[in-house]
């Protein structure tokens, strides 16, 4: 019966064949009777393939398609629908293959709690998960890596080895060119392997490269084809390209086109678009990485997430539930997917969760002030998990602490402890936030450091504060005044230094530093009208500098509430007055803010800075700013200086309200115009003017570089 069914579907099938295949699947005679009786009542399984079964008709099947019987069908799995050995049932009577079958047994790890887990084996107390049971086994120390793993022996040598050095060992053979143990990349003419060094080293070849004309190894061949190929050499080979079915871009081939799905590339072969058994959206995720169903990168990062967060009792911290909140909104999961493993900041979450770091300011300011801490600290604060602070003081108070400590002198400590407390920090200026910036925390560091270097010139030179000689000053004192000069002042003030004379104050100098004023005028100039010459952010910033000699701590911390419209016109609040910005430049400052920070920050972003900076809630760093106009050829102090002496040249003189009509006899104040009764004009004023400033009145340049076209 059975030889009939096969001659019908492949005539060349003989009875000694058939005799060969029931021998070697279906050996005993109750095999014979269930593969015979499933096979009278089901004749199209031979060519219909399926997965509903007996295992035997499966092996046989299976048999006869290696045994080179043509027309048959191969068995496939009910879930994954590949030709596989099905071995389990699954369902109403369909058969599953092994992979199938594992990831579909699950159940509550009777170890762990976790629901929904393979399981691995089961005990007297319930079913175990692969993660409990690896665990339970006994780790060695692996004689191939050296890590503690769970080994297993080897039949070669006698020694343990873990899963990788298993594999990695299975790999790899003598090569008979080097005769060392290596991974085999090619065989000879014998089946000898050859290692990847000896195969590049021998590897011999007549054709040239049709690019380069070089003799040696091809990547790729004509083969004779008509379709323009060429022989090409390694270094003249380009993968080819062909647009992606799925996101339209030209990339290399991942999946080769069939004839019913197109071209995919790397990129969405490897993250396709899926519906999510989750949140039910169509979005980039895996297939299987649910048990089996496809989930989206989102509901993968949130679950990632929710574990990481989770404490000792099961739940989430109320105080971290907007931490939470902001790690799952971000736009793009895959990124916080792939780096997961790498990002310190959450690591350092995980471990606060967790209960092994306090949520608290101390607990963060005893690590190291990387950026990873206090990028954390600022996500932190911006969730309402901690207290906002002052973090560029609280830097500078423990730096101070810190300077104080490495003086080993009980009297100099003291000394440099309170010029530090009450002369340096305690008359450290504040923004109009109330907050100390970073340039005038720099400032006082340099100062405190100051004071320590001269401490530390005294005691090298065994010198106390009270007979210190005044060559030694003056040898202080030669290398730069300064912060130097203002250090001494303060100590002659209360009562050290008695037998030191203070050097006579120099005059001060006009500003050395200064930009070239054509150069200037037609930097702002391409930077008002050229859309192309910078960012909006970079735009406004380098105008505010060249037009309004507003330093970078200034620009950096302005805010929404600074922008003002009356009338059509917008003003900008830079000082007491607000100032009235020329066209050109109030659409660049309304359009703030354009950039946003990356990653968790961007949901917890304050959106009233019109520079935002790279941490949650907090403005652009000054210094960043500077070295983004030194990027675009703006130097801040020379081009401040510049702006200064046009602004100083170009704006009315101060001068009391005169009293009855003389008023209207005045003369305009310009540039080259005298100056009204009772005022002072500064000194060559007009002669130093950096640009060439009209006889009419301007109050500001950008009044004039308004009114000029593009051309100059």
């Amino acid at each position: 019966m059975i030889l009939g069914l096969l001659h019908a579907v492949d005539p060349a099938v003989t009875g000694e064949l058939v005799e060969e295949l029931l021998g070697e699947v279906a050996a005993a005679p109750s095999a014979r009777s269930q593969l015979a009786k499933h096979l009278a009542a089901h004749p199209g399984v031979l060519t219909s393939g399926g997965s509903r079964m007996p295992k035997v008709v499966g092996e046989f099947l299976y048999a006869a398609i290696a045994a080179g019987v043509t027309g048959l069908v191969s068995p496939s799995c009910a879930l994954c629908s590949r030709p596989r050995t099905l071995f389990h049932t699954h369902g109403a009577g369909e058969r599953v293959c092994t992979s199938c079958y594992s990831r579909e047994r699950t159940a509550t790890c009777s170890r762990c709690g976790r629901e929904d887990q393979r399981i691995k084996t089961t005990d007297e107390c319930g079913p175990i998960c692969e993660r409990c049971h690896q665990r339970d086994r006994p780790q060695e120390v692996c004689a191939g890596c050296g890590r503690t793993r769970v080994l297993s022996r080897s039949g070669e040598d006698g020694l343990g080895y873990c899963r990788g050095c298993r594999a990695e060992r299975g790999r790899r053979e003598v090569c008979t060119g080097c005769g060392r143990r290596r991974r085999v990349n090619a065989r000879t003419a014998e089946g000898d392997a050859i290692c990847g060094t000896c195969y590049a080293r021998t590897r011999t070849a007549e054709d040239a490269c049709d690019e380069c004309g070089i003799i040696g190894p091809l990547a790729a061949r004509a083969g004779g084809r008509s379709d323009g190929s060429r022989n090409l050499c390694l270094r003249c080979y380009r993968h080819p390209t062909k647009p992606c079915g799925i996101c339209g871009r030209p990339k290399r081939v991942a999946l080769r086109a069939t004839d019913t799905t197109p071209d995919v590339c790397p990129t969405c072969y490897q993250a396709p678009v899926i519906d999510c058994s989750i949140c039910g959206q169509q979005a980039l995720g895996r297939r299987t990485t649910n048990h089996g169903r496809p989930r989206c990168f989102a509901c993968q990062a949130a679950q990632q997430i929710d574990a990481a967060l989770t404490g000792p009792d099961g739940t989430i911290r109320p105080e971290l539930t907007g931490v939470r909140d902001a790690l799952t909104e971000l736009k793009q999961p895959r990124s916080l997917l792939s780096n997961w493993r790498s990002l310190a900041s959450l690591h350092l979450l995980t471990d606060i969760a967790q209960g092994r770091i306090d949520l608290s300011h101390d607990a963060l300011d005893a690590r190291p002030q990387v950026f990873s801490v206090n990028y954390l600290r600022a996500i932190l604060v911006a969730a309402g998990a901690l207290p906002p602070r002052d973090e560029n003081a609280t830097r500078l108070h423990r730096y101070a602490a810190e300077t104080v400590t490495d003086i080993t002198d009980p009297e100099l400590r003291g000394v440099l402890s309170r010029y530090a407390r009450w002369h340096v920090i305690g008359r450290a200026k504040t923004d109009r936030h109330g907050r100390i910036t970073a340039h005038v925390a720099a400032r006082c560091r340099d100062d405190i450091q100051t004071a320590k270097s001269f401490l530390d010139h005294l005691t090298t030179r065994s010198h106390a504060l009270d007979d210190s000689p005044q060559a030694c000053i003056d040898a202080w004192l030669s290398r730069s005044r300064g912060s130097r000069l203002i250090f001494i002042r303060w100590l002659k003030r209360g009562g050290y230094l008695p037998r030191v004379r203070l050097p006579e104050p120099v005059a001060p100098k006009d500003p050395d530093h200064d930009a070239d004023p054509e150069e200037q005028l037609a930097l702002a100039r391409q930077l008002l009208h050229d859309p192309d010459s910078a960012s909006v952010e970079d735009r406004a910033a380098a105008c505010l500098i060249l037009l309004y000699a507003q330093p970078a701590a200034k620009i950096a911390a302005l805010t929404t509430s600074d922008i003002e419209t009356r009338d059509g016109d917008t003003y900008l609040a830079l000082g007491p007055e607000p100032l009235l910005l020329i066209p050109p430049l109030d659409a660049l400052i309304t359009a703030l803010p354009v950039a946003k920070p990356f990653g968790t920050a961007s949901a917890l972003a304050d959106a009233r800075w019109l520079f935002t900076g790279k941490n949650a809630g907090t403005h652009l760093h000054p210094t960043s700013l500077m070295a983004r106009m030194n990027r675009l050829g703006i130097i801040t102090r020379a081009s401040r200086n510049t702006a200064l002496l046009h602004l100083a040249s170009t704006t009315r003189p101060p001068c009391s309200p005169p009293s009855s009509a003389s008023t209207s006899a005045l003369p305009p104040a310009g540039p080259h115009s005298p100056a009204p009764p009772g005022t002072t004009t500064p000194p060559h004023a007009a002669d130093r003017s950096p640009f060439a400033a009209e006889d009419r009145p301007a109050h500001l340049i950008g009044m004039n570089i308004s009114n000029a076209s593009d051309n100059g």
